[in-house]
């Protein structure tokens, strides 16, 4: 297996110190080195990581090159900073909806790098605002996998919050600290802490995020059993909405099917392929879906008459019958339109079978009770 890609990511507002210091705590104490370095910041902090880390006379570099470390990639582009509702930098976060904005960010910045596993994470929460450390915590808490490591940088309190301080240098250096004097910052004690946590993607669904959710969608899902599971299914659209999720819009072949098994489920109805009922409930819905048909003129009602006719007298198509044929199509198009919308969670609002292949039953996997049909056109 090839190496993974060893990337650190931390949070900072108004010390990007955190970032040397991480940095050479994690060479100096386990001899660990990123290929990258990812910081997520408000406009401010993003400044002070440009003015004082990068450049070529920045404390980065200045620690890469007396370390002899390895190159890193550090640069403008990867600084991320956290944006307001409309797209523009903040400066701080300092509202409730400032902090729901960064939350939402750090959230699906952290799910993005997780869900490549050719990479390896350690994160930082020792900067920026204690939400901002809560939340990537709780970030990698839902999609850190084993190789993901969370920590808390320790520095001596003489030079803690220094501003002239970033890392130990290997040469004595003396540095007026104020309140403890005069300190040779080459023996100042940085330390990292290792943080154990739970990482909630082992041993449940694999969470994906559609582009709509939030942190607190995120956290909300991991916390649903099957039970919590609800599905609509919005006949206005044709589409289908599962637990709050972005619509999933399905084409009326497939929608007709999806919600003949919703109405079956309601019903306490399982079925077989071959059942007339299946057939039956399945032409009525495609017949209200099928764009044209909701007509009750002559011509569209012969049209509908001679396409039935068809439709039966096709009921065989290659030795097997066509209601099968639909069936399974659509079932297996509408299984991988829900994965590709909720990835492992997909499975709760399936068409599931029971039984064994001669005798086999279909049902959605959702319960009854959490089923909603909605958008009907009164007759």
């Amino acid at each position: 297996m090839a190496d993974l890609k060893k990337i650190l990511v931390a949070v900072t507002g108004m010390s990007p110190q955190i970032v040397t210091e991480t940095l050479y705590a994690l060479h100096t104490q386990h001899q660990w080195l990123p290929e990258e370095i990812h910081v997520l910041t408000t406009q401010t902090g993003a400044e002070n990581i440009i003015g004082s880390l990068l450049g070529e006379n920045g404390f980065f570099r200045r620690l890469c090159a007396e370390y002899a470390l390895p190159a890193s990639r550090f640069d403008t582009d990867c600084i991320h900073v956290i944006q307001g509702e409309t797209g523009e930098p903040l400066a701080d976060i300092r509202s409730p909806g400032e902090n729901n904005l960064a939350a939402d960010q750090i959230v699906r910045f952290i799910y993005d790098l997780c869900a490549d596993e050719q990479t390896e994470l350690h994160v930082s929460i020792a900067g920026g605002r204690k939400s901002m450390g809560f939340y990537i915590g709780y970030a990698l808490s839902l999609f850190g996998r084993r190789q993901d490591r969370l920590s808390h940088v320790l520095v001596e309190e003489a030079f803690e919050q220094n501003r002239e301080f970033f890392y130990p240098p290997k040469h004595s250096t003396p540095l007026n600290t104020e309140r403890f004097g005069m300190r040779d910052a080459a023996k100042a004690q940085v330390m990292l802490a290792d943080i154990p946590f739970v990482r909630m993607r082992e041993g449940m669904p694999k969470l994906a995020l559609a582009d709509n959710w939030n942190f607190s969608r995120a956290v909300a899902l991991t916390q649903q059993s099957l039970s919590d599971f609800s599905l609509v299914v919005d006949c206005s659209s044709m589409s289908i909405i599962c637990s709050g999720s972005k619509p999933i819009k399905l084409d009326v072949q497939h929608f007709s099917l999806y919600k003949t098994m919703a109405e079956f489920k309601q019903e306490g109805l399982t079925c077989a392929v071959g059942d007339k009922q299946l057939l039956e409930r399945y032409w009525k819905n495609y017949c209200g879906f099928k764009p044209g048909w909701q007509s009750h003129s002559k011509q569209i009602q012969e049209d509908i008459s001679k396409a039935r006719k068809e439709f039966d007298k096709e009921l065989f198509l290659d030795e097997k019958p066509k209601m099968e044929r639909i069936f399974h199509e659509s079932k297996s198009r509408i299984k991988k339109k829900l994965e590709s919308h909720l990835n492992d969670y997909a499975r709760y609002y399936e068409i599931e079978s029971r039984g064994g292949n001669s005798q086999k039953q279909y049902q959605l996997a959702t319960p009854k009770e959490n089923i909603q049909i909605v958008g009907l056109k009164k007759s």
